[in-house]
């Protein structure tokens, strides 16, 4: 079995157990365990999605996009960061106040969530996309440059040899 092939078989799993979850749960009578078990429910999603990803990029899906796209991805990208920088000092300052245990611990696991929120979103455009962002000049090189017809019908005489 290929990796590609695991990482799918993964994400299956994923998505059945955050299914199965939220039909086991869905009318519990606690709603403080319901929306613990939610949290669990929706990370079972995420990792669902993050293994589809992965699965995508090892069977050789092209990440590429153009140049345009990265920019608009960027700049929406730098306000969810600039929003995950917000709810990293807000959960923070929770911390510092709350005395109960119970709820420290969920603020704790935000916390940690939120910390790793953070740099995955500041450098997934690096690491993951922008390798393969293709510009409008590589578009042109492509079609003119790369190609050993310039962008033209091949000539039926070129490479051939005619001679005696």
């Amino acid at each position: 079995m290929s990796l590609a092939e695991r990482l799918e078989m993964l994400s299956e799993l994923e998505k059945k157990y955050a299914v199965e979850l939220e039909r086991e749960y869905r009318g519990y009578g606690n709603e403080i365990v319901r929306e613990l078990i939610s949290s669990v429910m929706i990370d079972s999603q995420k990792h669902a999605g993050l293994y589809k990803a992965a699965a995508m990029i090892a069977s050789g899906k092209s990440l590429a996009i153009t140049n345009e796209e990265y920019e608009i991805l960027e700049e929406k990208l730098k306000l969810h960061i600039e929003k995950e920088k917000e709810m990293l000092e807000a959960v923070t300052k929770l911390m510092e106040e709350v005395k109960d245990d119970r709820i420290k611990k969920i603020l704790i696991k935000i916390y940690e969530d939120e910390l790793m929120h953070h740099p995955f979103m500041t450098s997934f455009l690096e690491l993951v996309i922008k390798r393969e962002t293709i510009t409008e000049q590589d578009i042109w090189d492509m079609l003119f440059r790369d190609l050993p017809t310039h962008g033209h019908v091949a000539d039926p005489y070129v490479g051939k040899d005619y001679g005696p």
